[in-house]
């Protein structure tokens, strides 16, 4: 039996014990609409599939019935994880602080082309990367030719 997006997001919801009550209100959403959704005479729009891995921080391959390894592909909140741990113990603080703002910047922009599909602020974001990413290179290369 191939598995559902409902399917797999009433087995969650079961194993964390939570109830439809507990969960539609984590999600922002109403009981009934979490309901259809588990019983497959709804279908979710992408942002909403986001907030369910971001939720139970789970891969998309998972929760859409393509993977049984919960962080299969691409888990981008557990990368900008690692990588915040990793610049934190950076040892020059200019270069830290460039690189977490350019961390930053890459994950306000996915949330802005998976939420709002707004141009605008993606080329906002997208020039705030660039400029994070420029302070970066610069500030290694000073530290270099020192």
């Amino acid at each position: 039996m191939e598995r559902s997006f409902g399917n797999i997001l009433s087995e969650l919801r079961h194993s964390r014990g939570l109830s439809q009550r507990k969960l539609a209100a984590d999600l922002h959403i109403s009981q009934a609409l979490l309901s259809h959704y588990e019983n497959g005479t709804r279908e979710p729009g992408l942002p909403f599939v986001c907030r369910v891995c971001d939720y139970f921080s789970v891969s998309a391959d998972f929760i859409l019935g393509r993977s049984d390894d919960e962080n299969s592909g691409c888990c981008a909140a557990a990368a900008v994880t690692e990588l915040t741990r990793a610049l934190s113990e950076a040892g020059d603080t200019d270069v830290r602080k460039a690189a977490l703002d350019y961390v930053d910047g890459a994950a306000r922009k996915m949330t802005a082309y998976l939420t709002y599909h707004d141009d605008l602020l993606l080329a906002e974001e997208a020039a705030a990367m660039s400029e994070a990413e420029l302070r970066v290179v610069r500030l290694c290369s000073h530290k270099r030719d020192l």
